[in-house]
């Protein structure tokens, strides 16, 4: 991306002058390889929404991995937070309503974030997501745990669609922190 003076916010939105509040990029969805996985990118615009959460967030990536074939069945793994200059901010986990796909426990992950395919993508942008996940594997899988921790003790039903719960975990990113522990550097 750097050779074509790009980041995966232009490549998500195809480098378009203007982005629309709320609308899913690329369209039709970021679909990889294997059809296992998806993701979309998009911003929100006013207070009422949560950019009062992400101040420092032009927009984020939504994650989603396949969890069932017949039917079909989608549930969010995690949000990637990006700045205005297309760079990771932050992993962050939601609450089932904003994302509404079929919720999985934290261990019912184990086995889906096993294999993360970023090998041979047909795109530099779902590549990047994938190598991203795989990097921050457990990391994520923190995350998961601490997003079902923030809502043990209150009834699943209930909290699962409460609008003032949006937020459940997170934490921030340094790739060049996380490339010096893994030795890339």
């Amino acid at each position: 991306m750097g050779e074509q003076k790009t980041n995966p916010v232009l490549q998500a939105i195809d480098n378009s002058p203007e982005i629309e509040q709320e609308k899913k990029y690329p369209e039709g969805l970021l679909q990889f390889k294997d059809k296992n996985w998806q993701a979309f990118y998009h911003c929100h615009s006013t207070a009422k929404d949560i950019q009062h959460l992400f101040e420092t967030e032009h927009g984020h990536f939504h994650i989603f991995v396949k969890v069932s074939e017949q039917p079909v069945k989608w549930s969010h793994v995690v949000a990637l937070s990006m700045d205005e200059l297309g760079q990771p901010l932050r992993w962050f986990m939601v609450n089932h309503w904003v994302s509404g796909e079929t919720w999985l426990e934290s261990n019912l992950f184990d086995d889906l974030l096993k294999y993360i395919p970023y090998k041979d993508q047909d795109s530099v942008l779902a590549q990047w997501l994938m190598v991203m996940l795989d990097l921050y594997k457990p990391e994520i899988k923190e995350l998961l745990k601490k997003r079902d921790a923030a809502l043990s003790g209150l009834d699943s039903e209930q909290c699962l669609k409460d609008r003032a719960l949006y937020l459940l975990a997170e934490k921030n990113i340094n790739l060049k922190e996380k490339f010096a522990s893994q030795n890339f550097v």
